[in-house]
């Protein structure tokens, strides 16, 4: 069946509205601006994904995608050290670790023309071909991100003496295992070669951008209190 834009478009304008009004009210910047990044970065694979799908033919187009969606587990969890009133070692480690893992996943994907050999399209999913062992790196790294930023915000959580920092960490937890499970349930289910993980990771992901902004609001009536305390 022939790929339809429409969700994706529709998609990534809702998520740059909700980066923008992330930004543009008050609250503590440390935490909004990776929510900010974050709500962009989910955009932006969106619209790659339109780039991909109008010419599938043009591999410069999904290694973008690929290099979009490397940078959500560093900022997801630069987002969790920021919440973490422990201000752990540990969670700032992982997060360095994965900033590391990020510039060297990128620059793989841009140097290497090899990791992805074909792109196809139907529905609203876009199919990749990879090179194995770019597939298995791949697969590690993200995987692997994923689980520190769901078992990190549960340790933060856990230890967080405040209320607010607490319930924040719980629309995050949320909002990833809300894109992962029904992603990889699709994965399983849908017939077909090609691996439609990434593209069907990004469009349940508008699951985590609800959850971010209702972070967002929860974050500006808890400055609100404190302006007018």
């Amino acid at each position: 069946m022939a790929y339809s834009p429409i969700l994706a478009i529709v998609t990534g304008v809702l998520e740059v509205a909700a980066g923008v009004y992330a930004l543009a009210g008050p609250g503590r910047k440390p935490i909004l601006r990776p929510v900010a990044i974050i709500l962009f970065l989910l955009a932006g694979y969106q619209l790659a994904e339109v780039a991909v799908c109008s010419n599938p033919a043009a591999l410069a187009y999904s290694r973008l995608a690929y290099v979009v969606i490397t940078w959500l587990p560093p900022y997801a969890l630069r987002l969790v050290v920021a919440l973490d009133g422990r201000r752990g070692r540990v969670l700032r480690t992982a997060a360095l670790v994965y900033y590391a893992a990020a510039a060297a996943m990128s620059l793989w994907i841009l140097a290497d023309h090899g990791v992805i050999t074909r792109s196809i399209c139907d529905l609203i999913t876009a199919r990749y071909f990879q090179a194995t062992t770019f597939a298995v790196a791949y697969g590690l790294f993200f995987q692997s991100s994923l689980l520190w930023i769901v078992f990190g915000a549960g340790l933060a959580m856990a230890a967080a003496g405040d209320a607010v920092a607490r319930k924040h960490l719980a629309n995050l937890q949320l909002g990833i295992l809300g894109f992962m499970f029904p992603a990889i349930a699709v994965r399983v289910l849908v017939a077909g070669s090609g691996d439609i993980l990434p593209s069907a990771m990004c469009h349940f992901a508008l699951i985590l951008a609800a959850s971010l902004v209702a972070l967002v609001v929860r974050e500006r009536r808890s400055a609100g209190r404190m302006a007018s305390a």
